[in-house]
């Protein structure tokens, strides 16, 4: 599997930020979010707010209903590899108490794209 690179403009740091290529499809804020559920596996599972979403329409629903809600931008700080998971520190801005503040998202990627995200 190929590693992208975050520029260090979507990262808002000067540092390059190097994520498989199904995570920086997720972070991209250019990509649609047809473009974002196409980098998850069609079983994949995401949680986030104590809700579990299942599959890709899922998922994209969530994606959508969680947009409109926030308006929010995610941009990735930090990056390490824990076990099997991708673990990932970014900054989210948006519509919403204390923004922006830093996420941690857990990725775990099987067949090249992603298979669970969890979000807290």
């Amino acid at each position: 599997m190929k590693n992208a690179c975050l520029t260090s403009k979507q990262t808002g740091t000067n540092k390059m930020i190097k994520l498989p290529e199904p995570i920086t499809a997720y972070f991209d804020p250019s990509n649609s979010v047809a473009q974002k559920v196409a980098a998850f596996n069609e079983t994949a599972i995401v949680e986030d707010e104590k809700q579990r979403h299942h599959g890709q329409p899922e998922i994209g629903k969530w994606m959508e209903d969680v947009k409109a809600k926030y308006n929010f931008v995610a941009e990735p700080i930090e990056v390490a590899h824990i076990a099997e998971q991708i673990a990932v520190k970014a900054k989210v801005s948006g519509d919403f108490p204390n923004s922006p503040i830093e996420l941690d998202y857990r990725f775990e990627l099987a067949n090249g794209k992603i298979e669970k995200l969890l979000i807290g």
